[in-house]
């Protein structure tokens, strides 16, 4: 199992920011500057990768529009760790800037790039662009396949797909890793797992309990096999939140009210959207997902395995579990809402120096 870092760059003081408004805790500075710690612990910890994300708009959520720029920007103070995007938002970029900077990206990290893709989740945010949700899904392959072309071939004479139109396209600088970085997509719904599989993408699906994880790692080999079946099985990795403590009482203490605090405003939101009438066209599965992933208590979602959560040793045999369902890659996202930064960090080391090597060494 590979084990990477999910980093939001939230200056909020609630983790229920995703859902609704909320005050900053610290300043947006303050949040850059803890991202830079974090990412330091994780290459300095062995860990395998550090993942920063895109938001717009909201700034009690999260202060990272540009995760390329970030990304940039850690390739010069990292020195190992592997630097990536979960996820770029494709709808809301120009195909042809996006390849270019993904070779920019690649090459300043000295070939340590991975890159999520997605199509966004966030009503307000392809609202402010000025795309239409109801054609992201379009939007989100028309634009992967240029991306890719432009990526392996290194340019095209002329293109004509969706929005976009050009010619004369060579794509500097050259590329670092070829043909190109590994491609992540981020998706939970069966229609979305297959999609990744079927354009060769390896998939990162997020807050999926045990029995979903090895239910939709299944159905990802499946369609893989079905559609590529001369070639290697794509990665499959999950997103979930992490918290590790010398003993559970610390745990609890001081992040037990963040998580129940994220639990607890997903359901609120889960009842807001009961109550809207309107139809959200092509992503009418993700009001069942949002209530499936909040609707536990704190405690039944650490035991289904939604949160890991407690001891070292805790930890390891929970994401053991992860393991034998299928997961691939391990995302864990370590500083979430109002959680004190220092018991973050020591999170982090802790995982780093108790819980990955112990799930390593089981072969896993």
């Amino acid at each position: 199992m590979e084990f990477t870092v999910y980093d939001l760059t939230s200056a909020s003081a609630s983790s229920a920011s995703a859902w609704r408004a909320a005050d900053n805790a610290t300043s947006h500075a303050a949040a850059y500057r803890h991202t830079f710690e974090q990412a330091a612990l994780a290459d300095e910890g062995g860990l395998d990768t550090y993942f920063v994300t895109e938001h717009h708009f909201n700034g009690g959520f999260q202060v990272v529009p540009s995760p390329h720029l970030l990304v940039a920007a850690l390739s010069q103070t990292t020195t190992r760790i592997r630097l990536g995007a979960m996820c770029t938002n494709l709808p809301l970029y120009h195909p042809v800037r996006l390849a270019e900077e993904i070779r920019m990206m690649d090459l300043l990290s000295q070939g340590r790039l991975e890159l999520g893709i997605g199509r966004g989740t966030a009503p307000h945010e392809q609202a402010g662009f000025g795309v239409a949700r109801e054609e992201t899904e379009a939007l989100f392959e028309q634009s992967f396949e240029l991306i890719r072309q432009l990526l392996v071939d290194g340019g095209v004479d002329k293109y004509d797909t969706g929005p976009w139109q050009g010619t004369g396209v060579s794509l500097t600088p050259d590329a670092t890793q070829s043909p190109c970085p590994p491609l992540w997509m981020t998706a939970n719904s069966e229609k979305s797992v297959r999609k990744a599989a079927r354009l060769g993408l390896n998939l990162c699906t997020g807050f999926l309990d045990v029995e979903d994880t090895a239910r939709t790692s299944k159905i990802y080999r499946e369609e893989w096999q079905a559609v590529h079946p001369d070639e290697p099985v794509g990665k499959y990795g999950t997103l979930q939140h992490i918290f590790v403590a010398e003993t559970e009482s610390e745990a609890r203490r001081l992040a037990q009210p963040h998580l129940q605090d994220w639990l607890g405003a997903g359901r609120d939101a889960v009842v807001a959207n009961k109550q809207s009438t309107a139809v959200d066209v092509g992503y009418e599965e993700h009001r069942q997902y949002f209530e499936k992933i909040t609707r536990l208590s704190f405690d039944d979602a650490v035991e289904r395995g939604r949160i890991i959560f407690g001891t070292p040793d805790q930890c390891a045999a929970q994401l053991l579990r992860k393991a034998e369902g299928g997961v691939q890659m391990f995302q864990g996202w370590f500083q979430f809402g109002g959680l004190d930064p220092e018991a973050s960090n020591r999170s982090l080391q802790l995982f780093g120096e108790q819980v990955a090597p112990v799930v390593r060494a089981a072969g896993l």
